[in-house]
């Protein structure tokens, strides 16, 4: 409608409102509200359709328009105080009333329009200046639009939201959500999810024998855009009638689908391929040599290969949340190949004796024989490429029965013990000779705590697993260089063979000088829980040293050079008994250990056991001893089994010899002896 009002002044209002019952529905879209003094032309208001009722949702409107109203209200009388402040005491009069009227009209359901009219009206009868007027109409048209196209958008989002039906003709990701409310649409696409999470994905190697088959779920596949529902949601829930028109009748006709966006876990995808490809995985093998009967012969090496992680993680990445067809899916890895070292060429140079060196064991036990010989068959026939670095401790251990070896004497601090592997310091030290002539670098080596007989000081190479203690060297030649150790006849050699660029007048040699000899004092007794009471070993006295060792070179028979090589410090060790106490140890036995007493330990053991005849006969001596000697292999068979199996498992040597020492302890007490023979 349209219409002209005049007062103390003239004014003009003009407003536009769409509203449409859909369903019983009231939803005000727009209103708009201007006003310019002079003119005094008003509003113009539009249309009403309907289709179908809800009360519930013209309640909800009921309610938002009033409150858009009592708003309205106070911003028209904000604007009429603030804009005419120096009016007098008649336009705040005016602005009260204007406030009061346009609150009264929305609360009773006059649109936008209406309460323009209302609020030009009221100021102009209340003695406003046409100004005034003028701004109440148009403020209070403008306040009750906006106030209730907001407070209607909020309250209706809340309301509906879990509500709200989904319009025909809508799909997310394929699959039809048409007529549900969107807690039901994402239920079922949540069932799609789960079955792509099914789909099996083949994971590629380099070839057909390398493949691992997992699921999309195994890479952590996820729906990434939910809130796309509220999207769908909103369709012909919108505010503006005309866009909520063409929206349903597009879809009607054409129907539309929202794309589900598919993202992946990165950390399931890692954990995938290192924990399922890692099978892929190889070391390249260079190429090699082997001698036999004086000759060579080259192993030719094999080609390596390692799965890139992060690059086929981001494959896998990209495959699924790229364009997946939800299919089967085969993704070949990123691999990157390592080419082995060594060509036939190069190694057909390797003939040249570069050092040698040989020592003697003849006189070890055979355990100990047993653990040189393995430990030099571990080393033997290793090839060392220019710039490599190699590692005894590496190359021989562990030190397990399973891997060779046997129980034998070695150094622990200052006593002599038994541990799987003693003996493989000649292999070590050995070898150390052997290369200190072909003059290779020497990366790490240390000298024994205590002095051995089968070199001269600073002439040893000592390796210990429990401690670390290793002998490493590095080819710092231009050309591979090839190892060969042997044994046989009692005796260990190594031989260092590579290509000579040295003169042929050149010549090393390494002479070792004594510093400082410490003699030993004192005595010692140990105790081994391993051994039956009645067991004792006899442990000879070491003399401490400190010494260095000399590298001499002569060229032509005419001495160079003279430099010293390393040095060394070898600590002193008293003589000494180990005596088992496994069983019942005896006063006079347990006093003599105490006082460190070697003279009072074999006055014990050798003391009759009570019960007996004074000259040490007994009727049952044969049978005491036998079933003692029985007993001490069963213990010393436990111990030996405990201690592998420690070993074999991770322990290192200390917690291996006292699980030893558990286990011959039980046996012990399991027989019920109560002391030995020796008693």
């Amino acid at each position: 409608m349209t219409g002209n009002h005049s007062g103390r002044g003239t004014g003009n209002g003009s407003g536009r409102g769409n509203s449409r019952n859909n369903g019983g529905r009231q939803e005000y879209s727009s209103s708009r509200n201007s006003g310019h003094a002079g003119s005094g032309h008003r509003g113009s208001g539009s249309g009403n359709r309907g289709h179908g009722s809800r009360r519930e949702d013209r309640e909800l409107t009921r309610v938002v328009v009033a409150a858009a109203g009592l708003v309205a209200a106070v911003v028209a009388c904000a604007l009429i105080l603030k804009g005419n402040a120096g009016s007098g005491t008649s336009d705040a009069a005016s602005a009260g009333t204007t406030g009061g009227s346009v609150g009264a009209a929305v609360i009773t359901g006059e649109s936008a329009d209406a309460a323009s009219d209302t609020a030009a009206v009221s100021a102009s009868s209340s003695g406003a200046s046409s100004e005034t007027a003028a701004a109440a109409g148009n403020s209070a048209g403008t306040a009750a639009s906006q106030t209730a196209e907001e407070t209607a958008a909020v309250t209706a989002t809340d309301y509906t939201k879990k509500d709200r039906v989904i319009m025909q003709g809508v799909s997310v990701g394929g699959v039809d959500v048409s007529g549900l409310t969107e807690e039901q649409a994402e239920e079922k696409v949540n069932e799609k999810l789960n079955t792509l999470k099914q789909v099996a994905i083949t994971l590629q190697g380099t070839d057909e024998s390398q493949s691992v088959t997992v699921t999309a779920g195994e890479l952590g596949l996820k729906w990434m855009n939910k809130g796309v529902l509220d999207t769908v949601g909103a369709l012909d829930h919108g505010s503006n009638i005309i866009a909520r028109y063409k929206d349903e009748k597009d879809l009607e006709k054409n129907g539309t689908d929202f794309d589900m966006q598919l993202g992946c876990d990165k950390n399931a995808i890692l954990a995938v391929l290192q924990n399922q490809c890692a099978v892929f995985n190889k070391d390249a093998v260079n190429a090699g040599l082997t001698r036999s009967n004086g000759a060579f012969s080259i192993t030719p090496g094999t080609t390596g290969q390692t799965v890139n992680e992060d690059t086929s993680a981001d494959k896998i990445y990209a495959a699924l949340t790229n364009g997946w067809s939800g299919q089967e899916e085969t993704i070949d890895l990123d691999i990157t190949t390592q080419e082995p070292k060594g060509s036939e060429e190069e190694l057909a140079k390797v003939t040249d004796l570069l050092g040698t060196y040989t020592t003697d064991y003849s006189t070890s036990n055979v355990n100990r024989k047993t653990n040189i010989a393995n430990g030099c068959r571990l080393i033997n026939g290793h090839t060392l490429y220019p710039g490599e670095t190699f590692s005894v401790l590496q190359a021989i251990t562990p030190f397990t029965a399973e891997n060779g070896y046997e129980l034998a004497g070695s150094y622990l601090g200052a006593q002599v013990v038994d541990s799987f592997g003693g003996g493989i310091c000649q292999v070590s030290t050995t070898l150390y000779n052997a290369v200190i002539r072909a003059e290779l670098d020497v990366v790490e080596r240390y000298n024994h705590s205590l002095i051995v007989t089968y070199v001269k000081p600073s002439m040893d190479a000592a390796i210990a697993e429990s401690s670390g203690m290793d002998f490493k060297f590095k080819n710092n030649l231009s050309d591979p260089v090839y190892i060969e150790g042997y044994t046989g006849g009692g005796s260990i050699t190594f031989n260092i063979y590579g290509v000579e660029t040295r003169d042929s007048g050149r010549q090393i040699s390494f002479e070792s000088e004594v510093l400082e000899t410490i003699e030993p004092e004192g005595e010692a007794v140990y105790t081994d829980s391993t051994q039956p009471v009645g067991f004792i070993k006899h442990v000879p006295a070491h003399t401490g040293y400190k010494a260095q060792l000399w590298k001499i070179v002569t060229e032509n028979g005419k001495q160079v050079s003279k430099d010293i090589f390393n040095k060394s410090t070898y600590n002193t060790a008293p003589t000494s008994v180990t005596v088992g106490t496994a069983g019942t140890v005896s006063a006079a036995l347990q006093a003599a250990i105490d006082a460190q007493s070697i003279e009072g330990v074999e006055a014990a053991l050798a003391a009759p056991a009570e019960g007996t005849a004074g000259d040490g006969s007994s009727a049952s001596s044969g049978d005491s001893q036998a079933a003692s000697d029985e007993l001490t292999a069963a213990a010393q068979k436990a111990a030996q089994d405990a201690y592998a199996a420690a070993l074999s498992q991770g322990a290192d040597e200390n917690t291996a010899m006292a699980a030893a020492q558990a286990a011959a302890q039980q046996v012990v007490a399991a027989a019920g002896t109560g002391s030995s023979t020796g008693q």
